[in-house]
């Protein structure tokens, strides 16, 4: 489906490598036989040697024409821009975004429920779509969906990855973009933020934007050990207990934090993905994976920050 000749003209030029390969190591099978009667008769190692360089050649040939044709198809198939955008910087976009006007129908808003594609939901809109910026819009990882606002004059072509998970997949083409489902998709009441490393996890409560409560718990939890044997395994047993001994005092922080905070629309997690399951295990609340650092020097409104961030793809 997307630029399937050069795909196929690649495994054709490698199949042909394959063959070059084999013939030259059949000459050099030859040659090796031949080796006691090319020392008597020159003309004969000459010709074995001339049939030799014409097959290596042919291969060297081949071979950089394919490292080309690969170097073209990834400089074809790339981001013109990726980057993670704050809340205010997005909606600055889409207020720009917004007052964009053609005078056809040019302008394709999808949105995408996650693990759907494209053609699940707009069929009729593949073929608007080149196929390389379909090809990028697969290669997109979410956890929470995708928003696509294409121009099919290419004056405006971006994916946003946004914070909280799309509900209803939907599609508009119109002589605007439809930015109403992401206006509603950034608004939220109260959500519970869970950063967790080994021997750090803030936990906090988000309303309009803000920590109305957080805390940092801390303890202590081993570092790395080089020795091996019983000493190795007695080591790793005691980390795993200090891991432990965290998570227990993390969940024993936020059932103390959710006593007050009933009404949780989604829990924002990152970190070690062993401690989140620790964690979170038993909470029924809808969980969002986010990439978070460590909590540099308690900085909090870092995390928030991170939380909040949008990731855009501009193709």
């Amino acid at each position: 489906m997307f630029d399937l000749f050069k795909k196929e003209e690649i495994q054709s030029l490698k199949a042909r490598i394959s063959q070059l390969e084999e013939e030259c190591r059949i000459l050099s099978l030859k040659l090796e036989k031949k080796d006691e009667k090319a020392k008597k008769n020159i003309a004969t190692k000459q010709d074995v040697d001339r049939e030799l360089n014409e097959a290596q050649n042919k291969i060297s040939s081949l071979t950089n024409e394919i490292q080309k044709l690969k170097q073209e198809i990834s400089q074809e198939f790339k981001f013109r821009l990726s980057e993670s955008l704050s809340k205010n910087r997005l909606e600055d976009i889409i207020f720009l975004i917004g007052g964009l006007q053609s005078k056809i129908s040019t302008l394709t808003t999808v949105y995408l429920e996650k693990n759907k594609a494209l053609g699940d939901v707009a069929k009729e809109t593949v073929n608007l779509f080149d196929s390389s910026t379909l090809q990028l819009i697969e290669k997109i990882e979410s956890s929470t969906g995708k928003i696509i606002l294409y121009d099919t004059n290419r004056i405006i072509n971006l994916v946003i990855i946004p914070v909280f998970p799309i509900l209803q997949s939907e599609f508009f083409i119109s002589t605007q973009f439809n930015l109403e489902p992401l206006k509603k998709n950034l608004e939220y009441e109260k959500i519970l933020v869970v950063n967790t490393h080994a021997g750090e996890t803030i936990i906090g409560i988000v309303e309009a934007d803000n920590f109305v409560e957080h805390e940092i718990i801390r303890s202590s939890v081993m570092g790395k050990h080089k020795q091996g044997g019983w000493s190795q395994k007695r080591f790793q047993s005691l980390v795993e207990e200090d891991v432990k001994h965290h998570a227990n005092k993390v969940r024993s922080a936020l059932d103390t934090m959710l006593s007050n905070h009933k009404d949780i629309q989604y829990v924002l997690v990152g970190g070690e993905g062993k401690l989140i399951k620790m964690i979170m295990e038993g909470y029924d609340f809808p969980l969002v994976m986010k990439s978070m650092d460590t909590i540099s020097n308690g900085n909090v409104d870092q995390v928030l920050r991170d939380v909040l961030a949008v990731r855009c793809y501009w193709i």
